[in-house]
């Protein structure tokens, strides 16, 4: 399987975009949507006219594996109704106030303040991950 990046992004139109990055097979990918959710499934249905048109054209289209990466506003509006953002703060030490401006777009965090916030989601799911219901 062949590992492939692809970046969850929202515009300034406040569209949500998925698409793939430089690969080795040059092939791009989008989706766009009202939604991360919306997004994800027209680059689904994009890989898969992809896959249909090369095989038509008698190429192989190769088994792809995706590597989901988001910026920090995706992120926060698609997780924002399972994590909100009073319990991001306590995760990641970061005030609810300014995890809502970067929620919004209002704000751009700085490089330390994605990876404080990436940091504190990773430890947070690693301790998820240990629970033993009994």
């Amino acid at each position: 399987m062949n590992k492939i990046n692809v970046f969850i992004e929202v515009g300034t139109d406040g569209m949500f975009a998925v698409c793939t990055k430089s690969n080795k097979y040059h092939y791009m990918i989008l989706g766009c949507g009202d939604s991360v959710d919306e997004a994800l499934e027209d680059f689904y249905e994009c890989r898969d006219e992809l896959k249909q048109m090369e095989e038509a054209a008698g190429r192989k289209f190769p088994e792809l594996e995706f590597d989901f990466a988001y910026d920090t506003e995706s992120f926060l509006r698609y997780y924002g109704n399972v994590l909100t953002l009073t319990g991001l703060q306590k995760i990641t030490g970061i005030n609810h106030k300014q995890l809502s401006h970067y929620a919004t777009g209002k704000c751009r965090p700085s490089q330390k303040t994605v990876n404080r916030i990436q940091d504190g989601v990773r430890q947070f799911a690693e301790r998820l991950c240990q629970v033993r219901l009994i």
